[in-house]
């Protein structure tokens, strides 16, 4: 009978045997199963759009369109705390690399004029941003 705040979940065998093997030194199951799940989750948010409360109020929505990127770092060297290049990504766009991604970032750590600068910088127009609270278009739409 699972403790408190545990519950029983069933797994094929196969599923059993794929957790089995990625299980590290001391882990658990569900170490195993939480680990995978945040990697997955940290790699979507990386990917895609994303929303960010900025130190100065503002609630902006960060856009990276992968087609576009092509690994200039502008946007890192202006913003390293908000993006990041995977160096491995860059160059596969027929494969469906993803070279440019958004860090975790915490609330209102970072200003709105730093996000907007570092995507205006990138020459590719790769990065687009957003005001939430007004929809104004503040960089990379056309």
């Amino acid at each position: 009978m699972p403790g408190r705040g545990e519950q029983n979940v069933s797994v094929s065998q196969k599923a059993y045997e794929i957790l089995e093997k990625a299980k590290k030194k001391g882990e658990t199951l569900s170490d195993v199963i939480v680990r995978l799940s945040e990697t997955k989750i940290a790699g979507l948010q990386r990917r895609g759009e994303k929303e960010i409360m900025t130190s100065d109020g503002k609630r902006l929505v960060v856009r990276i369109d992968q087609d576009k990127c092509a690994g200039a770092e502008s946007c890192v060297s202006t913003a390293p705390e908000v993006f990041a290049l995977d160096p491995k990504e860059l160059g596969g766009f027929r494969r469906g690399a993803q070279p440019l991604g958004m860090r975790e970032v915490g609330e209102e750590t970072v200003d709105g004029d730093t996000i907007v600068l570092a995507a205006k910088s990138c020459p590719y127009r790769a990065i687009y941003v957003k005001d939430v609270a007004t929809g104004e278009e503040l960089a990379g739409y056309p």
